[in-house]
């Protein structure tokens, strides 16, 4: 195993800022795009929103899936994901809701859990643009190619060189492009593992909600620009523990 400059399975405190840059070929190599990086954003607009607003100045936009489940505004979150033009890939709570809502559900009974909550909140508009969304995307910018996708095998960490050219594929790395950057999602837990000087996978954490033996309520996310990653905990008036959620919706459908 390589060293890594932080492990995702360890929480960030709250209110740090963790950085770290690409390497480059030279010094002056430029970098040109600010990419705001997000995941598992479980249907919370506000912890969305509040990112959004954060980071305005972003170029573009990526997610590593997530956007529904585990929270209380699918609707508004799938709306704005579109109007944002944010790129995303399918999450395992994304088909969670999905199938739920095919599936159907008893409209005299209350919601029995979040899947059940989310697919009665969205309409079919929001649902063919969940069941739409790839299981992965390539693409690069400023010399550094990029794979999205929102898990690499369960709650396994890429920890070998071989391990991450096996989860790489066939896929050949862009014209101009001499690094490579894996971005995941799904363990909600934000860090950047080296393989080597130009191969890393990255976890921006969860905008959503963190896990609960996380110490931190904080929102997680990264940001990319002028080739430093930057791992964001942002606190607001809407950050919630995952504990929290749960005892919210035990509140509304009485299910105590």
């Amino acid at each position: 195993m390589v060293g890594t400059k932080h492990d995702s399975r360890q929480p960030l405190a709250s209110g740090t800022k963790t950085e770290f840059a690409f390497p480059t070929e030279r010094p002056t190599t430029p970098f040109t795009v600010k990419i705001l990086l997000i995941s598992d954003v479980h249907s919370n607009i506000h912890a969305l929103d509040a990112v959004l607003k954060e980071e305005r100045d972003s170029d573009v936009i990526y997610c590593t899936g997530d956007l529904v489940d585990v929270g209380f505004h699918p609707q508004e979150v799938v709306d704005r994901v579109r109007e944002a033009g944010i790129i995303c890939v399918q999450g395992n709570h994304d088909r969670n809701v999905i199938a739920r809502y095919e599936a159907g559900w008893d409209a005299d009974a209350p919601p029995m859990d979040f899947p059940d909550h989310n697919a009665r909140r969205l309409d079919s508009a929001a649902v063919r643009f969940l069941k739409g969304l790839p299981e992965r995307i390539h693409f690069a910018h400023d010399g550094v190619a990029y794979l999205l996708q929102h898990l690499y095998r369960g709650y396994d960490l890429i920890q070998t060189i071989m391990e991450f050219d096996g989860f790489w594929g066939e896929t050949p790395v862009a014209a101009g492009t001499n690094r490579r950057a894996v971005l995941l999602g799904h363990t909600h837990h934000p860090g950047i593992f080296w393989m080597r000087d130009d191969t890393c996978w990255i976890n921006p954490g969860s905008v959503g909600y963190n896990r609960p033996k996380d110490p931190s309520i904080a929102t997680r996310y990264v940001t990319i620009t002028d080739g430093r990653v930057r791992i964001h905990n942002l606190m607001h008036p809407h950050c919630r523990s995952r504990v929290a959620i749960g005892e919210e919706f035990q509140r509304l459908y009485r299910r105590v």
